[in-house]
């Protein structure tokens, strides 16, 4: 073979491989958007979804006050169970070993921190997760939980964020 031949052969393998990382760089920028795009409107509709849960909440929270206000008028004959409620509130305290793996997204990991009493609401911690600064830094590791942190804690923690 002459040596133009084997120049251009090699000058032709060079411009496809530039074309089919070009091609490749494009393709994963199309994907991207309509995946941004996707996470955007379901952040949307947990936001939503949290609304709706933070009115009924609400409600809830009404009806008990209008019934508290009704049995206040009765009088009470011992005050020695609410010490007792009290104290075992204390004992209440749920803690727990969160292990995340990679690849763990923040539906996966709210929903495993409610599984295991930690938090009541999975929804508002996922949304909390899928902020920006939080969902691209949750570390894999194993992370110790307690029911007494706030969402704020949780999500520093397991991101390593420094509290505020």
């Amino acid at each position: 073979m002459k040596r133009s031949t084997v120049r251009g052969f090699g000058l032709a393998c060079l411009v496809i491989g530039i074309l089919y990382t070009g091609m490749d760089r494009f393709s994963h920028t199309e994907s991207e958007s309509k995946e941004i795009a996707n996470y955007e409107e379901k952040i949307t509709q947990l936001e939503s979804q949290l609304k709706v849960a933070k009115q009924q909440l609400q409600e809830l929270e009404n009806q008990s006050s209008s019934n508290s206000t009704e049995t206040q008028d009765e009088p009470e004959v011992n005050n020695a169970p609410s010490e007792t409620t009290t104290s075992t509130q204390q004992e209440n305290v749920v803690e727990d070993i969160l292990y995340i793996y990679s690849g763990l997204t923040p539906y996966e990991v709210s929903k495993k921190l409610e599984d295991m009493g930690i938090i009541k609401n999975a929804v508002e911690m996922e949304l909390f997760l899928a902020q920006p600064e939080y969902a691209r830094s949750i570390q894999k590791g194993q992370f110790k939980v307690n029911s007494t942190m706030t969402i704020e804690e949780i999500a520093n923690l397991i991101t390593g964020k420094q509290n505020s």
